[in-house]
């Protein structure tokens, strides 16, 4: 029983886991055009100079990772911003005329022992004002306070939140043993959350972001825990004998769908955020494990091996109607849907490797999204759905890599000083 444990197991750690409007439609539909923008200057007044180069550096690649804005450089551009006051209104609408549609301006000031950020955009074709917000810190959240103001002009722009606050959960070995660590969308403020000193796999996000649920060997089995990100609070959700393996949340976060084999074979349940109310959902000859639902709640995507191969199946939430999705390629697993419901990335193996792949929840335009050396493992949407987080061997040890939904840009975001695996994006 337990060399078919560590079978499945491995097989997991593998798989595991106003104006704006018009803007909106075309970033969402057409995916290419992006609205070009300019950061004319942040101004300090905090006698920090280091803070101007560090709030720039963090907004531009802001605004450049929400795939919304091209962001244009002022100085090839002759609009460059200078001194205390705001840019000028002429200032504003030259640069307008150079095709840009917002220009964006800040402050950096200190009151008392706070700092404060003073962020202006500005509409380049009027010269208006559309948005001056002001937040305040210390050095600790500096950066945080440049992410709030990045997602308030993505939000100004798109009506939609922005991703530069959310965070990632993640499993590393730094300590030698795989513990849980959540860190900034960006890779900065890396912090560990989990002290097990065995295995930690599969970190899920709750939907509202505040409770992670993760398998932990720390009792030698495999269970699901929850751990309360805002009282580090943990409880153990799913505690059957064998495994409690690849927890999902459901999108209203009353519920969690996981892979369990307390009857025999690896099958999915569903049960309640407290561990109560066990439903099981699959019945076969074959493990069915990697449940992920869909982002209406009616279906739940998952990896089964009942043809004979392991590939993605679609069913029912009550485990009705049950479809396979996946024909190309004998190794399809690690499904997770996207949040507008339109594409479901997964793994898919490839010459011995595995790769990043998406497809139509009905099967059709199955795309390779990744290739070269190494292996892409651990697939995980953005809450945007523009941008796809992973893991991969490419540069020898596991790290984390950030690509668009394309498969183009791809940016390394952890240091290769150990292994990074099994991200989760938070909501």
């Amino acid at each position: 029983m337990m060399k078919r444990i560590l079978t499945i197991i491995s097989i997991c750690l593998l798989i595991a886991m106003p104006a704006g409007a018009q803007y909106y439609l075309g970033v969402v539909q057409g995916e290419s055009k992006k609205i070009p923008v300019a950061v004319l200057d942040i101004y300090d007044e905090s006698g920090t100079p280091a803070l101007r180069t560090l709030a720039l550096e963090v907004l531009q690649a802001d605004l450049r990772r929400s795939q919304i804005f091209e962001v244009m450089d002022p100085k090839k551009l002759d609009i460059a911003a200078t001194g205390t006051n705001e840019p000028a209104e002429d200032l504003i609408k030259r640069s307008g005329t150079f095709g840009l549609t917002g220009v964006v301006w800040a402050r950096i000031q200190r009151k008392d022992k706070d700092l404060v950020l003073s962020g202006r955009l500005y509409d380049a074709a009027s010269g208006m004002r559309i948005a001056n917000k002001e937040y305040m810190g210390n050095s600790d959240t500096f950066r945080r306070m440049v992410h709030t103001f990045a997602d308030e002009i993505v939000s100004r722009y798109t009506g939609e939140k922005g991703v530069a606050r959310t965070r990632i959960a993640y499993v590393s070995d730094k300590t030698r043993s795989k513990e849980l660590y959540v860190m900034d969308y960006d890779g900065q403020n890396a912090m560990k959350i989990t002290a097990d000193r065995s295995i930690c796999l599969s970190p899920a996000w709750s939907p509202d972001g505040k409770v992670l649920a993760y398998v932990s060997y720390r009792d030698k089995n495999p269970d699901i825990f929850g751990l309360d990100m805002e009282t580090g609070k943990r409880w153990k959700i799913s505690g059957n004998e064998g495994l409690n393996i690849s927890p999902a949340w459901s999108p209203n976060g009353k519920r969690l769908a996981l892979a369990m084999s307390k009857d025999g074979g690896a099958e999915l349940y569903t049960m309640s955020r407290d561990g109560g109310d066990l439903e099981r959902i699959t019945y076969g000859v074959a493990d069915n494990v990697s449940p992920a639902w869909s982002p209406n709640g009616r279906e739940i995507v998952f990896n089964s091996g009942r043809a004979g191969t392991p590939q993605l199946y679609i069913m029912s939430i009550d485990g009705t109607d049950a479809r396979r999705i996946t024909f190309e390629g004998s190794y399809n697993a690690s499904p997770h849907w996207s949040p507008r419901g339109d594409r479901i990335v997964f793994v898919s193996q490839v010459k011995g490797l595995f790769k990043i792949a998406t497809v139509n929840p009905d099967g059709s335009d199955f795309r390779l999204l990744t290739s070269g050396r190494g292996s892409d493992e651990n697939p995980s949407w953005s809450p945007s759905g523009r941008q796809i987080l992973f893991s991969s061997s490419r540069e020898g040890r596991f790290n984390l890599y950030i690509m668009n939904a394309d498969g183009t840009e791809i940016e390394r975001i952890t240091p290769n000083d150990a292994n990074y695996t099994s991200p989760a994006w938070s909501p």
